[in-house]
């Protein structure tokens, strides 16, 4: 191979490792409540907070396997805005050492059960049928020992084999 092949060859692995969004760092954590309970305590007390949080940057194919294909054509570009910036970060204070887990299937959230209602933003209601179905969402809360008020979070979704993150999914409905 020509040494210019070699170059080519290595900015096509860079460039496909980029689109990765991280899958491989957040692939190490079961596709369970367990798994995500462990990947958000582990986020919560990481050193690189950041760097967890851009692990769970979804790819183009995870936006399609979650939504539809009209909400996954919004989503991808909606979504680049949180992507860029760098304040973007899962984080707690670290008084915060409590967390607090609700789920609810694509299905929960289609039928916008009692559970959903209570456990979920409202903005979901708007957004509900944009979801494929047999997937799970995750919302989850930072706060202090024995309360109910933290910080908020939702949209961590197992897809594709590895954990990806859709926060606020209405908000891109919007644009």
């Amino acid at each position: 191979m020509t040494r210019r092949l070699v170059l080519i060859a290595l900015f096509a692995l860079a460039a496909c490792s980029k689109k990765s969004g991280g899958a491989e760092a957040t692939s190490k954590y079961p596709g369970t409540e367990e798994g995500a309970k462990q990947l958000l305590t582990d986020l919560r007390t990481s050193t690189d907070a950041p760097g967890m949080t851009k692990s769970l940057r979804p790819t183009s194919a995870d936006y399609k396997a979650v939504f539809t294909d009209d909400f996954a054509a919004k989503a991808e570009p909606g979504y680049d805005q949180l992507w860029s910036d760098p304040k973007s970060v899962i984080a707690a204070d670290p008084a915060n050492t409590e967390l607090k887990l609700s789920k609810a299937t694509t299905e929960d959230l289609k039928a916008w059960t009692p559970a959903v209602k209570n456990d979920f933003p409202g903005g979901y209601e708007k957004v509900k049928d944009s979801f494929k179905p047999g997937l799970t969402v995750y919302r989850w809360k930072y706060v202090k020992p024995g309360e109910d008020l933290g910080m908020a979070f939702d949209g961590l979704i197992y897809v594709n084999n590895h954990w990806a993150w859709f926060p606020k999914p209405w908000r891109i409905a919007k644009g």
